[in-house]
């Protein structure tokens, strides 16, 4: 049997379908949003063109879809590198800067904790109290070829990602993850 997963298309189906739950923030709409609003808000600021903010923009985005639903608490992201003031005015000198509000005064406190979705799930829970959704994932893309369907499945434009398996066989296979 063959296990047969397109990456590609789903990763990107879901990027497009998916709408950010993470707040985007200028300085038209920051002070309203993260210093007057009375929520802790959790602040990166980001540059598009830095490799770690590229790395660490899916878990920020699983992070605010795991607190959207939450009235006690927001995730919020700058571009820091188009809006360098609100960069400046909060000492930001590298990229990615995670900046923790608590709500009540304009000084934060800068996060320094892992950079994974259970170190920050963790530390937004243990800052407010608040419970993390557990994010849904999509449905598996993998589906079982027999050698009817094997031909009909491979070739053409798609791209596949192909597990030959016996069931006789010891060894578990196991398919990276979104977080591996």
């Amino acid at each position: 049997m063959v296990l047969l997963k397109s990456f590609v298309l789903a990763g990107l189906t879901a990027v497009v379908a998916a709408k950010s739950a993470v707040l985007d923030l200028i300085p038209d709409n920051f002070d309203k949003v993260v210093l007057k609003s009375g929520k802790p808000t959790l602040v990166e600021f980001f540059a598009p063109w830095c490799g770690h903010c590229k790395n660490l923009a899916p878990v920020y985005e699983e992070l605010g879809q795991a607190f959207a639903s939450s009235n006690d608490v927001q995730i919020a992201k700058v571009d820091a590198d188009a809006e360098k003031a609100l960069g400046k005015r909060f000492g930001v000198q590298g990229y990615p800067t995670l900046k923790w509000f608590d709500g009540k005064s304009d000084k934060p406190e800068d996060y320094k904790g892992g950079r994974d979705l259970e170190s920050l799930t963790k530390f937004v829970t243990e800052k407010t109290g608040a419970k993390a959704k557990k994010v849904q994932q999509l449905p598996s893309q993998v589906e079982m070829l027999t050698d009817a369907t094997f031909k009909k499945t491979i070739g053409g434009d798609k791209h596949v990602f192909v597990a030959f398996t016996a069931p006789w066989c010891g060894r578990k296979w196991q398919l990276p993850h979104r977080d591996s």
